[in-house]
């Protein structure tokens, strides 16, 4: 189901990028903190990792000043956990969004942009702690995606600011003493470097 729904994606997204007004490669490199569990007793401060998003992007004009297109990407982050007396492995996470948009800017100056779809994601990242205990933070595979982006554009080039809802994510721990499971997602904020390979003056 995966590999259709991608070979779907990726022809609506050639077919997009081929007639669409502006299509671009988007580099955006990431910085992801997840939140901490809600159990004060809990040692694990944050899962902290550095990765980076390679997205293409298609969007056509609507209106005079309305867009609308159509985007995938490939976002990796490695993970780790930090805490008092944790002892992490190194992990990652591996996503690929799936989406479309809707904004404005269709020509250069300020542009703005809201996007929505599902995200296929991968990975894991476990840890034990002092008190016998081990846990694992793991990727949903298929969750919802959202964004929503601001920045300039200029010929072939652009610049923004992406926030985003991270994939969905599965923790589980347990002890000799406690365990507890649960699902959250969190937002990521990065900036974003477009290019416009096809730009004619």
């Amino acid at each position: 189901m995966k590999k259709i729904s991608l070979a779907v994606m990726l022809l609506v997204l050639g077919a997009t990028a081929a007639y669409a007004d502006r299509g671009e490669i988007i580099i955006s490199p990431t910085y992801e903190k997840q939140k901490k569990n809600n159990d004060k007793n809990d040692p694990v401060e944050n899962v902290v990792g550095n990765g980076i998003k390679i997205s293409l992007e298609g969007k056509g004009r609507i209106d005079d000043d309305v867009i609308m297109g159509i985007g995938m990407g490939l976002m990796y982050n490695s993970l780790k956990v930090k805490g008092n007396d944790i002892n992490s492995n190194s992990g990652n996470l591996v996503a690929i969004p799936m989406y479309l948009m809707l904004g404005t800017g269709a020509d250069n100056g300020v542009y703005t942009k809201f996007s929505f779809g599902i995200s296929l994601a991968n990975g894991s990242v476990k840890w034990t702690d002092k008190d016998g205990g081990s846990g694992k933070i793991k990727a949903m595979p298929i969750s919802g995606y959202a964004a929503a982006g601001i920045g300039l554009q200029k010929n072939k080039f652009s610049i923004g600011i992406n926030g985003v809802l991270a994939p969905r994510l599965k923790r589980n721990y347990s002890s000799p003493t406690k365990r507890y499971k649960g699902k959250f997602s969190d937002g990521m904020l990065s900036l974003e470097f477009g290019f416009q390979p096809t730009y004619n003056d």
